[in-house]
């Protein structure tokens, strides 16, 4: 799969890393679907990349090994090409998953933010648009974010990179009336300790810490009692706070998770599952009153 596959608003997307406007439920629906599939491709990308950079290193180490043999009994330069073959696919295995990951999209938008307007998508206003507004750029981690130098303890060095990334932010009218508003925001943390074995040897070593909290708001058409007795066992009071937001002349009910991923080495790329996000607005719906002759 190419750009030149892609439709005009799918390949402004790719190429912006932006979503922004309003959608028709359809369109924006058929737009995450065609974005799905490009995201697909580029993970498959880096996992073949990531298979051809292991097998080189692993390839390169046996290479040096033989060419040490060949050289001893047929010369330096009959032993040579047996190292250099498999460290060049070690730089090939670099440039793919660079050029993978140029191309790659945020895995939100197809684990956490498809599958909550495909679940809503027959409950909203089939005549009003949706608001997003996206972000699929991603962290810059040369040009972005904060840099602080941390007590360094009984490492030579202890240095932490924080970046910000707002993802998104859509507001879906429902067919009656309510508009349902999603928002979702990712802070990354960078750990790096370079520090001295029990042996002498100088090393470093990388963790990622990526921190997300999605908010779930309901505004109704209008000014309604929330009752929020009849899911105060099910708010998790570690990882979710639920209030009341005074939103467009009226009280709305607003829930934040927050939710914590770690990686060693390598930027997190772990996401919120569209089914948590979908409870979410379930357990908000629940709150709003019952109709007269309604559940007993």
């Amino acid at each position: 799969m190419n750009r030149n596959d892609l439709t005009p608003a799918a390949k402004a997307a790719v190429e912006t890393k932006t979503i922004t406007g309003g959608w028709e439920r359809r369109t924006l629906v058929k737009l995450l679907a065609e974005l799905e599939r490009w995201d697909n491709m580029a993970e498959e990308r880096k996992s073949r990349a990531k298979r051809i950079f292991i097998a080189s290193l692993i390839g390169s180490f046996v290479g040096f090994i033989v060419m040490i043999i060949v050289s001893s009994e047929a010369g330096f330069l009959y032993g040579l090409p047996c190292f250099l073959v498999p460290l060049a696919m070690v730089f090939l295995g670099v440039r793919m998953k660079k050029a993978a990951r140029a191309v790659d999209l945020p895995n939100e938008l197809r684990i956490s933010v498809r599958p909550v307007l495909k679940q809503l998508s027959q409950d909203l206003h089939p005549e009003e648009k949706i608001r997003v507004t996206m972000n699929l750029a991603g962290i810059d981690e040369k040009n972005g974010g904060r840099k602080t130098d941390l007590p360094p303890g009984r490492n030579r060095s202890l240095t932490q990179s924080a970046f910000d990334e707002d993802l998104c932010s859509i507001r879906m009218p429902l067919a009656d009336g309510t508009q349902a508003l999603l928002r979702m925001e990712n802070a990354y943390y960078k750990l790096e300790r370079k520090y001295t074995s029990s042996r002498g040897k100088y090393k470093s070593k990388t963790k990622w810490k990526k921190l997300t909290s999605v908010t779930a708001m309901l505004i109704p058409p209008s000014r309604i009692s929330w009752e929020s007795g009849r899911i105060a066992s099910m708010i998790d009071r570690r990882t979710e706070r639920l209030t009341f937001v005074e939103k467009d002349g009226v009280l709305a009910a607003r829930m934040d998770r927050f939710y914590k991923f770690k990686e060693a080495g390598e930027i997190p790329d772990k996401a919120v599952p569209g089914a948590d996000i979908l409870r979410m607005f379930v357990r908000l719906t629940a709150m709003r009153p019952q109709p007269a002759g309604g559940a007993r």
